[in-house]
């Protein structure tokens, strides 16, 4: 009995310090949400607790000048973070460029989705992308605006004009940057490591 009891109790034991090593393991691998640097930007205009960030772009908008051409932007960050962000349901908003951030991550997921299901070559995604940002399309104050309770309603008519010129100048750069990284490689075939996460949903949302 004695012995029985020992080896049991041995058993347990070993069987404690398995499961803690696999936690602790899973606990080193599972790395955090990337957030912007962009959040300790002071001077910038906030607008639907939204910041309004200076862009690199060839497109006409209301979007601050002064984005350094050699230097990463929101939207850089977006495309570099895109991949580890897309698998979280959660994220903890520590500033307005996150918000930015989110709604770029959810557009990209949105315009990558919208390749896949066209399966079209490169000229004629870029067409697509082009249509896409320009289309009618949800902002903070709208029904079914998919951020909700982490931005604000605009507090004017100008805001809500505002806003939606901002995002449709945005929209039009990330389509723009997206056709190029997914057909980097090959003209007419996105690139499967892109299109891998085109399933996956940031936060558990979608842009309409």
């Amino acid at each position: 009995f004695f012995f029985s009891s020992r080896r049991r109790h041995t058993r347990c034991r070993e069987v404690s310090w398995a499961r803690r090593c696999v936690q602790e393991t899973v606990s080193v691998f599972v790395m955090p949400a990337y957030h912007s640097k962009f959040n300790d930007k002071k001077d910038c205009k906030v607008v639907c607790k939204i910041a309004i960030l200076p862009i690199k772009t060839s497109f006409t908008g209301v979007a601050p000048a002064g984005a350094p051409p050699n230097e990463e932007d929101i939207i850089d960050e977006a495309f570099n973070y895109f991949k580890a962000n897309i698998l979280f349901r959660n994220f903890e908003l520590k500033g307005f460029a996150d918000r930015l951030l989110v709604y770029i991550i959810l557009y990209i997921s949105q315009a990558m989705n919208l390749v896949i299901q066209k399966k079209t070559n490169k000229a004629e995604s870029a067409k697509q992308m082009f249509t896409l940002a320009l289309q009618q399309f949800k902002v903070p104050g709208d029904n079914g605006f998919p951020l909700g309770g982490m931005v604000a309603p605009p507090s004017s008519r100008q805001d809500a004009d505002f806003i939606r010129q901002y995002f449709t100048q945005v929209r039009q750069e990330v389509g723009k940057r997206l056709v190029d990284i997914l057909f980097k490689n090959n003209q007419n075939v996105p690139d499967k490591w892109w299109v891998c996460f085109g399933k996956k949903k940031f936060l558990n949302l979608q842009l309409d």
